[in-house]
């Protein structure tokens, strides 16, 4: 194995992104990352602590960009429109990057304050979101909940290829559908 010199923390973290891209979240070990890196598993630790930490960062990292995504997907919309938007926005970026998606939901532990502020972009979407509907606080926490449940579910099953047959696409735009509706009677209520 060749070696490569002057690796980054940010060069660690492209090749974890690759693996988890080609192999899934199974496959991601330190040997994995090292041997795209062309470098000894060891010298990883330089830049991630060991596995755990590799995990960890990668976490931050995807769920940064998850954030961001679902962030520019309701800038300037509201209503139903901020919903559908979103709604696409989170499926489409699920469903593209399966492991990723899958490693933003690593547990994060409460003293981490840098992987809460970046958990804090996708729920600042999910929050802007709900807001445009007049919802008060306690219900808008329940219709956040809901929202963010029922787009998990439905990429989770279509990443296991699991939805059996039928027109998904068609099956997605009734599901965001229902939750408009749903959302829409909840700030009629309040």
């Amino acid at each position: 194995m060749a070696r490569k010199r002057g690796i980054t923390h940010d060069d660690v973290l492209a090749a974890g992104l690759a693996v988890l891209d080609d192999d899934g979240l199974d496959a991601l070990s330190l040997a994995s990352v090292a041997e795209r890196l062309e470098v000894r598993p060891p010298s990883l630790y330089a830049h991630v602590n060991g596995l755990p930490g590799l995990r960890r960062d990668l976490a931050h990292a995807a769920t940064i960009e998850f954030g961001e995504i679902l962030r520019d997907s309701v800038l300037g919309r509201s209503g139903p429109d901020a919903v559908r938007s979103f709604a696409e926005a989170y499926r489409r970026w699920a469903t593209r990057f399966p492991a990723r998606y899958d490693v933003t939901l690593v547990p994060i532990d409460p003293a981490d304050e840098e992987r809460r502020a970046g958990a804090r972009l996708a729920l600042g979407a999910v929050q802007a979101v709900i807001r445009g509907f007049g919802i008060d606080d306690d219900q808008s926490v329940l219709a956040g909940r809901s929202l963010r449940s029922a787009m998990d579910g439905f990429t989770r099953l279509e990443n296991l290829d699991n939805m059996g047959r039928g027109d998904h696409d068609a099956d997605f735009a009734f599901l965001v559908e229902l939750l408009i509706d749903g959302i829409q009677q909840a700030g009629a209520s309040t």
